[in-house]
């Protein structure tokens, strides 16, 4: 894959050299860029400069706005991963401490004796079912109302 990626930046950068290299005379021709705001006869003139240098500043501009962001971003999510780790931590210290009352519960004869007074009266999961219970007739035998 890092070949085909190689590969296909070389390709770009040979099709962008060869535009470049055939329209040679319209990125070598210097222009002075004019900004008038008609605000108190402000007006700005950028010194003469080729085309091809406002396109090389206005790409390395494009790439640091986008990798300020990108770095904004980032140390967002570093934030939120941290607030994320300390509520994790403090969640597993109260599993830890509410596992060790547990066991000091457990370990205490008179629950312990509750708790297994409690599984003997409850049936299994197992052996609970979902089926209707038939009513019973007079004599004690289920009647079929599915007549």
């Amino acid at each position: 894959m890092k070949i085909i990626k190689t590969l296909f930046l070389l390709i770009i950068l040979g099709l962008l050299g060869t535009l470049i290299y055939q329209n040679l005379e319209y990125f070598m021709t210097t222009v002075a860029l004019n900004l008038d705001l008609k605000f108190n006869s402000w007006a700005w003139t950028v010194p003469e400069l080729q085309n091809i240098a406002y396109f090389g500043i206005c790409f390395l501009l494009g790439l640091f706005l986008a990798g300020g962001k990108g770095l904004l971003s980032k140390f967002k999510l570093k934030k939120q991963i941290k607030i994320k780790d300390a509520a994790i931590a403090s969640l597993n210290d109260q599993v830890n401490t509410l596992k060790t009352k547990l066991e000091v519960f457990q370990h205490d004869p008179y629950i312990k004796k509750d708790i297994e007074e409690k599984q003997k009266i409850e049936p299994p999961e197992s052996e609970k079912t979902d089926l209707p219970v038939q009513p019973e007739d007079e004599e004690g035998v289920k009647s079929n109302t599915t007549d």
